[in-house]
C-alpha cells in the first residue's frame, strides 16, 4: 500500500503521489514510487549507477533530486542505507557543489574547508554532476567513496557528464 511517513509529525497516511498530512497539514510528496514492480526506467537508472560506481571505483552512486529545500535520495546502486532519504539541502555536499563552494571532484571531504560542518559520515571522497531535466527538475549524480581518492580528476567528471545524458532520457 502507498503509505507515507511524514517528515513533520510522524503520522503514516495513505498517499498515491502527493498530498498533506492530515494531521499537521505538511505538504507531503512521494520521493520513490510505491512498492511494487519495478518499471522499465528505475532498472535503467539502477543500471547506469552501477556502471558509474564500478567505473569510478567508488562505493556507492546516488541520484538525488533537489527540490522544496532538501535532496531527496531518489536511487542508488552500492553500499549504504541511502535511498529513501531526504535531507535538508543545507547540511550536504551537493548543496556546496551547487552553490559553487566545491568542484565537482572532492579528493578528501575531512581536508575540504568548504565542508566543514557537513554531515558526511565515512565518505572521504566525492564526485557529482548538477543537471535538470527538461521539466525543470534538479538533480545531482554524484559518486562516494570511503577512502580518500586523490586519482579522481575531470576526465571522470566527463564520464558522468555522459552518464547523465543517458539518465536524462530515463527521467522524462
Amino acid at each position: 500500500m502507498p503509505y507515507l511517513k511524514c517528515s513533520s509529525c510522524g503520522s503514516r497516511t495513505y498517499i498515491v503521489s502527493e498530498g498533506t498530512c492530515p494531521s499537521c497539514g505538511t505538504a507531503l510528496r512521494r520521493t520513490s514510487p510505491p512498492a511494487g514492480p519495478r518499471s522499465v526506467a528505475d532498472e535503467q537508472i539502477r543500471t547506469k549507477l552501477g556502471v558509474a560506481m564500478r567505473e569510478l571505483r567508488a562505493d556507492t552512486a546516488l541520484l538525488t533530486e533537489v527540490r522544496d529545500g532538501h535532496e531527496h535520495i531518489r536511487w542508488q546502486a552500492g553500499s549504504g542505507p541511502y535511498v529513501g532519504h531526504s535531507v535538508p539541502l543545507a547540511q550536504t555536499i551537493c548543496e556546496r557543489l551547487l552553490s559553487g563552494r566545491i568542484d565537482s571532484v572532492v579528493s578528501d571531504v575531512r581536508n575540504e574547508p568548504a565542508l566543514h560542518g557537513v554531515q558526511a559520515g565515512d565518505v572521504r571522497a566525492y564526485i557529482g554532476v548538477p543537471f535538470t531535466t527538461a521539466d525543470a527538475r534538479a538533480y545531482v549524480l554524484c559518486c562516494l567513496a570511503h577512502e580518500v581518492r586523490p586519482d579522481l580528476g575531470t576526465a571522470d567528471v566527463r564520464f558522468l557528464e555522459g552518464i547523465v545524458e543517458s539518465l536524462r532520457q530515463a527521467l522524462k
